[in-house]
């Protein structure tokens, strides 16, 4: 049965097409605004997180809401839990200090950083060939959790990571290629009927 991870997976994937999309065209028109287009897409994601943040610490979407949030409830009302779960507590706390630097390096590094690389890179690049490429993210992260953390992996992780580098053996390759590694396709013209 579909639940709310199929609809995120389906709106992260238009997300992120619809942003590489644009931001291809951005960097046509002025390739020397990486910098400021990146910050807008930042400030984006921040405005969103915030959104999500108050309504998690609301109770809106956890704990009896929608049921997806945190499990804490209204933790922006409780004086003890705020203190802890936000800025500048979150870093005070021995407890939570490991999430804060969590947070921190994949608000700064993976995010901020990461998206600085992937808008230069669209300057350079066709949206659709940068969405293939951009695809192995899961590859890589189920690769490194395996190698690094000893996750396991399925073999349908190994089904799903061998069609996303089958779908970037596809882009990368020239049509005549692929028409002639297709059954019937033999590299000729096709057969008038």
């Amino acid at each position: 049965a579909a639940g709310w991870g199929d609809l995120w997976s389906v709106l992260q994937a238009v997300g992120f097409g619809t942003s590489f999309f644009l931001t291809e065209r951005l960097m046509a028109r002025e390739p020397g605004m990486a910098l400021p287009i990146t910050a807008a897409q930042c400030a984006v994601s921040a405005a969103f997180a915030g959104l999500w943040a108050v309504a998690d610490g609301s109770g809106l979407i956890g704990g009896g809401g929608l049921g997806f949030g945190g499990g804490e409830g209204a933790w922006l009302f409780d004086e003890t839990k705020r203190a802890s779960y936000a800025l500048p507590g979150l870093l005070a706390s021995e407890q939570f200090r490991p999430v804060a630097l969590a947070v921190a390096w994949t608000g700064l590094v993976t995010t901020a950083g990461n998206r600085i690389g992937e808008t230069v890179a669209l300057g350079r690049v066709a949206s659709a060939e940068a969405s293939v490429l951009l695809a192995t993210e899961p590859l890589w992260a189920a690769l490194f959790a395996s190698l690094l953390l000893g996750e396991s992996v399925s073999g349908w992780d190994a089904a799903g990571g061998a069609l996303l580098v089958s779908a970037c053996l596809a882009n990368a390759a020239s049509p005549e290629a692929l028409r002639a590694f297709l059954p019937g396709g033999g590299g000729g013209a096709a057969a008038a009927p």
